[in-house]
């Protein structure tokens, strides 16, 4: 299965928080609804909220990898496509690997030192390593101005699973995406600071894992397709190493000159 991941225009880290701190997931997502509901709505609600929480806790305690493709269209800035690749490994392990339209980076952190490399440029720039994996996203996407999406999707499973009261999912039939049965579910915030809205495929055996999301932004006009590929087992020893390329040039972080390719 392959998967679409998108980083537009404005900083949101949300989904990171939720795949990447293994130690703090702290965005929730509720089926909670502030109106009295009938026993098959609560029970129907305690089954999604229970699903949801078996992929949290299992993203909160397993090393990941995963990789996607994604899809955007945006009103104003036009269509996007590119590809990501995750391993995050604990207790602060990171390797990102994403490239799109005019951009590829590597984002690998030790544990000791964090790394960004361009692809394009073939200049790369080190600091010291973040305490967790979140914060190293955090810093680079400040830096690339960029938002993660996948990363905001994390958040809204870790939202779910945890319980919050602005916050009301709707479970839907069983569909296939591309080999495998899926559940979906749709998601979306009650509070105005919010306009998101998630349609999400989860696999319907073993771990309940992504198989696909689609974001829908009413902020920006922006519908971002995931497509998601996960792996199992740990990554190999190197993953988490960098090696300067041959040619590559090493300089300042304010030297990579990093931005929004959108």
């Amino acid at each position: 299965m392959k998967w679409p991941i998108t980083f537009p225009r404005f900083l949101s880290i949300r989904f990171l928080t939720f795949l990447l701190s293994f130690s703090v997931f702290p965005i929730t997502i509720s089926v909670a609804q502030s109106v009295p509901q009938s026993a098959a709505q609560q029970a129907n609600a305690d089954d999604t909220r229970a699903v949801f929480k078996r992929l949290n806790d299992y993203l909160r305690s397993s090393d990941v990898q995963f990789q996607t493709s994604y899809d955007s269209r945006n009103t104003s800035l036009g269509p996007s496509r590119g590809t990501a690749r995750f391993f995050v490994a604990r207790p602060n392990l990171l390797r990102v690997e994403l490239s799109g339209n005019g951009f590829a980076y590597l984002i690998v952190s030790d544990g000791t030192v964090f790394t960004i490399y361009d692809e394009k440029k073939r200049k790369y720039a080190q600091l010291p390593a973040p305490e967790k994996p979140i914060q190293a996203v955090n810093l680079f996407t400040g830096l690339a101005v960029f938002e993660a999406q996948v990363l905001r999707f994390l958040g809204a499973i870790s939202d779910v699973a945890n319980g919050d009261p602005s916050v009301r999912t709707d479970a839907g039939g069983l569909e296939r995406v591309q080999d495998a049965q899926c559940n979906r579910y749709s998601i979306g915030y009650a509070s105005d600071r919010d306009a998101d809205k998630w349609d999400v495929w989860l696999e319907n055996s073993g771990v309940p894992l992504p198989c696909k999301s689609v974001l829908m932004s009413q902020n920006n006009g922006n519908v971002q397709t995931n497509l998601y590929d996960w792996t199992n087992g740990r990554s190999p020893p190197d993953t988490f190493t960098f090696n300067p390329p041959a040619g590559s040039t090493k300089v300042g972080i304010g030297d990579l000159d990093m931005r929004s390719p959108y």
